[in-house]
């Protein structure tokens, strides 16, 4: 008796333990479940906005490349200017219905989502074709500041409607994600517990639980460590592509500044060099390929090193723009075309002679002695596109004291809110006009943009300071000889 009532004790324990622990298992694989759709849920929540955030850059894309079409067709009357506008007239239904889409699924920010596509929408059906209507039959009416102003205020408009939909849309999503981190830790205390009760009871199943644990941990680490690759990647090969140092440059003053857009970014186009060219001959080169990554650095380095690898020669600028052409358009590096400044800076005794090119770069500004501020009046077509361009070069010369101020546009395309141009911002510098001090007026002040730059910024400057310093007026112009 004393031994069956202990047999029966001890097969009672094994069914309570047993019990005990299927009720655990139950409990565990009820909140693994509970947690797994959570997390799923928050994952899809995030795909939603992530599909609302693409949209609303999109549509921003889209009506800014129609400006820039409609603006260089005003300009020139040229048709050749509209593909930009026609490509997104054409893309433009496709977006819109994407946006009202990722609203409705999203359920947040309607009204802002449809604010936004009734402006864009109205800018592409009235003020662009009646602007395009207006280059024939009243050219000068196309030209006006009134028609200029009123483009420029509609996209600006449009372009805040963007930027705030943005915003919202990422501070709902970091809420979310926050929401999932939350969720995420309580799955981990919870599934903690469960593990030591299972643990407690069956070691073999505990190795199971505890093998799970380990490898969700690998996994986490093995995640973190190529990000962390991956970005020192990226920031390797920026480096790579722009000069370890800058050359020493005689009786010259130079200041660099270059501001990627934003640490998450893809590797950027903008890039400069400064390097000599024959005896008492510099060059300075300042451009920006299309787009941004392998594909961008590739292009990159090439024109970069083609540049260099011209440098025997002394070329004029002009000339050394024409060959890089040539090169790209044999490349076809994933058609990315690239502007481009290309200045030959001659240095001798107190006299410094320099001769310009721009292939669809902003023009670069001189700078007097006295503080005047002027845009040297070089121009021309971007590479990379047609295989005859038009380039007109310039020529000045730097008087003691006098500078030039080289940049890429990522310094006046920052989006809404920056309303000061590089000219203004040097002619409101006071005190010395050093080189540091003309980069640094170009570049802005710290905060200058709340969020991020929205494009790479690339910023040169020369300030040439012979021995024999003297002040006077404006460095002479001299357009030279255009050619087509």
């Amino acid at each position: 008796m004393r031994r069956m009532g202990s047999r029966g004790g001890l097969v009672a324990g094994v069914l309570v333990a047993v019990a005990t622990g299927a009720v655990a298992v139950a409990l565990g694989v009820t909140l693994l479940l509970t947690n797994t759709i959570a997390l799923r849920t928050s994952a899809s929540d995030t795909l939603r906005g992530g599909a609302y955030l693409d949209a609303t850059l999109a549509v921003e894309r889209l009506i800014v490349d129609a400006e820039t079409g409609l603006r260089g067709y005003v300009i020139t009357a040229d048709p050749l200017f509209l593909q930009p506008e026609r490509a997104a007239a054409t893309a433009m239904p496709g977006t819109l219905a994407a946006l009202a889409r990722a609203a409705r699924n999203d359920r947040a920010f309607v009204a802002q989502a449809t604010q936004l596509t009734t402006a864009a929408r109205s800018y592409m059906a009235t003020y662009v074709p009646d602007t395009i209507r207006q280059v024939v039959t009243d050219p000068r009416g196309a030209r006006s500041v009134a028609t200029t102003a009123l483009g420029k205020r509609l996209v600006d408009g449009i372009r805040l409607q963007t930027t705030g939909l943005e915003r919202l849309i990422s501070a709902d999503q970091a809420a979310r994600q926050r929401a999932a981190r939350a969720s995420a830790d309580s799955a981990v205390r919870e599934a903690v517990l469960v593990l030591i009760g299972l643990t407690l009871l069956t070691l073999a199943l505990g190795g199971i639980l505890g093998r799970l644990v380990v490898t969700r941990e690998h996994a986490r680490q093995q995640a973190e460590t190529l990000y962390l690759h991956s970005e020192q990647t990226a920031r390797t090969l920026q480096e790579s592509l722009l000069p370890p140092e800058l050359p020493d440059v005689p009786s010259c003053e130079l200041a660099i500044r270059f501001i990627p857009a934003g640490a998450d970014d893809l590797v950027g186009g903008d890039f400069y060099d400064v390097f000599e060219v024959g005896s008492d001959h510099w060059a300075i080169v300042l451009g920006d390929v299309c787009g941004k990554g392998a594909g961008a650095a590739a292009v990159t380095a090439m024109a970069r090193w083609t540049l260099r690898s011209l440098a025997a020669a002394a070329l004029p600028p002009a000339e050394a723009l024409r060959s890089l052409n040539d090169v790209m358009l044999h490349q076809a590096h994933e058609q990315r075309f690239i502007t481009i400044v290309y200045a030959l800076l001659a240095v001798r005794d107190a006299e410094a002679h320099v001769r310009i090119a721009c292939a669809g770069h902003p023009p670069p500004l001189a700078v007097s002695p006295a503080g005047r501020v002027t845009a040297v009046p070089a121009s021309g077509d971007l590479l990379a596109v047609w295989p005859d361009i038009r380039l007109h070069e310039a020529e000045l010369t730097l008087e003691p004291g006098g500078s030039l101020v080289f940049y890429t546009d990522g310094v006046t395309d920052q989006g809404p809110g920056v309303t000061r141009s590089p000219l203004q911002a040097i002619r409101a510098l006071s005190g010395e006009r050093s080189a540091e001090a003309l980069a640094d007026a170009v570049r802005g002040g710290e905060g200058t943009w709340a969020d991020r730059a929205r494009d790479d910024i690339a910023i040169v400057a020369l300030r040439f300071l012979p021995s024999e310093r003297g002040v006077g007026e404006a460095p002479e112009l001299t357009v030279g000889t255009a050619a087509t």
